[in-house]
């Protein structure tokens, strides 16, 4: 390493082609607002997930480009590009999830407008490269979610079968492109202190207090007061020890602070290839 901390290295590390695709959902069987097993909570939590993914995924494709006349590694140059496309791509799909969710009855506009707000304030404040810290620390998030939502298929039974598969696509592509953002960081800036110090703030306070708020926004809207049931069905959706979307990934979580780490040192290509037949009628050639 040199006095910057800068990675000697620039090689993209990625293992699998980050592809663009184009596909279609129609959300037919999305009838009901409470569509995960008619359970409130699960239900405006991934409402709440979808909502800010549109503003969130454009501000991770700005953050990454102010680099882009940085890296001199062609391969991840065009990862860059592809990693672009996904993205925005996603954030399209979701819009048109969130259209589904909002003529179920969910009110999503203050929350989107809130998102929108907070991310054009940093824009302005932050560094590039603590905006680039906070997309490498948020993707990390999303990939190991996405490995969990390959994997956990009595947990996402559950969903619609539209949405369902909707959420598993966009779970292949976080995993193509889940090294992306870091290895910018690691060539363009290479300061992990300042990276952990970020991941850190975001995996423990900004991520969980915003999904919280916004969940309980989205719930406050019909007067709802959780049955007994309800926390059953919403504490074993989160926290089970065998398959909880948090508590089960802990050990990814915390591996992203260690000497060492690269969002590859979980090899998940396994899990996008077995995926990708299952998914192929989606996608629009």
């Amino acid at each position: 390493m040199n006095r910057n901390n800068i990675a000697e290295n620039p090689i993209s590390q990625s293992k699998l082609p980050i592809e663009r695709r184009r596909v279609e959902f129609t959300l037919d069987d999305v009838t009901e607002k409470y569509y995960y097993r008619g359970n409130p909570q699960v239900s405006a939590f991934f409402a709440s997930l979808s909502v800010g993914f549109p503003p969130g995924e454009a501000e991770f494709i700005k953050s990454v480009k102010l680099f882009e006349d940085q890296i001199t590694d062609p391969k991840l140059r065009e990862e860059v590009k592809n990693f672009a496309h996904q993205e925005a791509h996603h954030s399209f799909q979701h819009k048109l999830l969130n259209q589904k969710l909002n003529e179920l009855g969910y009110q999503t506009g203050g929350i989107d407008n809130v998102f929108k707000e907070k991310l054009a304030r940093r824009e302005k404040q932050w560094s590039p490269q603590r905006r680039l810290a906070r997309t490498v620390s948020a993707e990390h998030i999303t990939a190991t979610w996405a490995h969990w939502a390959l994997g956990s298929e009595e947990k996402m039974q559950h969903f619609p079968t539209s949405m369902r598969h909707l959420l598993q696509w966009h779970a292949i592509e976080e995993i193509e492109h889940k090294s992306v953002a870091f290895d910018v960081y690691q060539q363009c800036v290479g300061d992990r202190r300042l990276l952990n110090w970020v991941y850190r703030h975001f995996l423990y306070f900004e991520f969980p207090l915003s999904l919280t708020l916004t969940t309980r926004a989205l719930l406050k809207q019909d007067n709802y007061k959780p049955t007994a049931e309800d926390r059953r069905v919403f504490k074993d959706f989160l926290f089970a020890k065998k398959d909880g979307m948090v508590s089960s990934l802990w050990p990814h979580y915390r591996a992203f602070t260690k000497q060492g780490f690269h969002p590859w040192a979980l090899d998940d290509s396994g899990l996008v290839d077995d995926w990708k037949g299952t998914l192929s009628p989606y996608f629009a050639h």
